[in-house]
This record gives structure tokens, sequence and C-alpha cells, in this order.
């Protein structure tokens, strides 16, 4: 740029004293580049541009190594269990095996008992149970005792039986004993029980007696069974004033037996 200001002052002064153009001179040489402005502030951030095209899959990478054995599963349920087969056909009878050498003869035993005598020395085999007691019980409806038995047998049957004094008092009463199992009346084949009732025209009876009664029941369950004795109202009567037991031993007798014939 200083060249070619001293070209253009050369060549104004050249007009001015000669009064015509001169011929233009060449061109200087290009000046040393200046040095390098300070690098300006950044720019604001652009705009984002559009996601490109995917690329092409991979190659896949080498197979790594196995990893550790995990820990065992839980097991599974159990699976449902298979129809039974029939069952297989009777085998082909054997034949018959050689007949051994007979035996020695042995000592010659004992004299034996004679049948009566070891019959008479036999004692049958019975599971029974009594529960005794000696206090008067002024109960008119509800539970009186209670007797615990341990049953053998499923298929058997229990006999029960009470043994006591009982009364009821008052005009036009009566009051009804029953035994009980864990809790329930005899179903097998029906119920255990015994009914006083007392119709007294001039006044009220008040009689002692001592009384029984006793039964069968079948269809009891093999194990404890609770026998219980109650009283309480006799049908549509009014319940009359009971006594159990009055000076003297009341029993509850169980004894367990062979079911019965068909």
């Amino acid at each position: 740029m200083a060249l070619l200001s001293i070209t253009h002052l050369y060549f104004q002064k050249s007009i001015l004293s000669h009064g015509f153009p001169g011929i233009p001179g060449s061109n200087g040489m290009p000046g040393m580049p200046g040095v390098p402005g300070p690098q300006g502030p950044q720019g604001r951030e652009g705009l984002k541009g559009q996601i490109g095209d995917k690329g092409s899959q991979g190659v896949q990478g080498p197979r790594g190594d196995r990893g550790r054995e995990g820990p065992p599963g839980k097991s599974g349920p159990s699976g449902i269990m298979g129809i039974k087969g029939e069952p297989g056909l009777l085998g082909m009878k054997g034949e018959p095996g050689i007949m051994g050498n007979q035996g020695i003869k042995g000592d010659k035993g004992e004299k034996g008992e004679s049948v009566k005598a070891s019959q008479a020395s036999v004692v049958p085999q019975t599971n029974w149970k009594q529960c005794v007691w000696k206090s008067d019980g002024y109960t008119d409806n509800g539970k009186i005792k209670e007797c615990a038995f341990n049953k053998l047998k499923s298929d058997s049957a229990l006999k029960v039986s009470f043994q006591g004094n009982m009364r009821v008092y008052g005009h036009t009463k009566g009051n009804r004993w029953y035994f009980k199992f864990n809790g329930n009346e005899c179903t097998g084949p029906m119920t255990i029980e015994a009914v006083i009732y007392n119709e007294w025209s001039s006044g009220n009876s008040n009689l002692y007696h001592h009384r029984s009664f006793e039964g069968y029941c079948e269809n009891i369950r093999k194990g404890a069974v609770r026998v219980e004795l109650w009283v309480g109202k006799c049908g549509s009567f009014t319940l009359g004033n009971a006594h159990t037991g009055w000076n003297s031993v009341s029993r509850i007798m169980i004894e367990e037996v062979s079911r019965p014939q068909s």
C-alpha cells in the first residue's frame, strides 16, 4: 500500500510538471503480512442439526468367556400323580418242588392241661371304666358329671349306664336324664335317656328312688371320648326341681364292646 501511494504522488507530480501523464510503473512487491489480530469472542452455539441416518450394523464381536455357574434353583412343585396302571397278568404256576427228607423225630412233650382248665383260666379282654362320686347334685338343667374314656377301636360300640338316686319335685313336672358323647347325644342308633315325670293330685310328692338306665352307642370315633351325664326338660312339660345322688353313691360305667350283628 505504501508503494502505491508513492507512485500515485509521482504521477500527480509528473502531470503538474510536464502537463501530460507518464507511463505507469510496475507493481511493487507485496508487503509483509501483518501480525494476526487477537482472537474474537466465541460465537453463539448453532442450531442442532437433524439426526443422521442410522449406520450399518457392525461386525459381531468375539464371544466372551463363560460366566460363573449360578446357584441351584428352587425345587419345582410335585407333579400330578399318574393314573394307576392295570394289574398285571397272573404268572404261570411253577412246577412242584422236590420233597425234602423227613426230619428227625422230636422228643415227647410234657402233658398239657385239659381244655376245661385252660378255658377257665382265660380272662376275656375288655376295655372298661367307671366314674363314681358321692354328693348331692341340685342341677335342674345342665351337665351333672363327665367321665373321660379312651376308645381303642373305630368299629366298636360303647355301652354306658348310670346308677344312682334321682328325684323330680313339683306337680305335673318332668325331667330327662341323658348321655352325651363329646358334647353330642348319641345318633347310632338313638339317644340314651331316662325320663321321670311327677303328677301328684294332693300336694307335691318328694320321693327319692335309686334308678338306673343304660344303652349302646355306635359310630363313635377311636380315641378320647368325653362321656357326659346331663339333665334337662322333658318334652313340653314344665321343668321340675331335679335331684341327683341323694345320700348315696352315683356311678357312670363305660365299656367298649364289639359291633352288633347286622
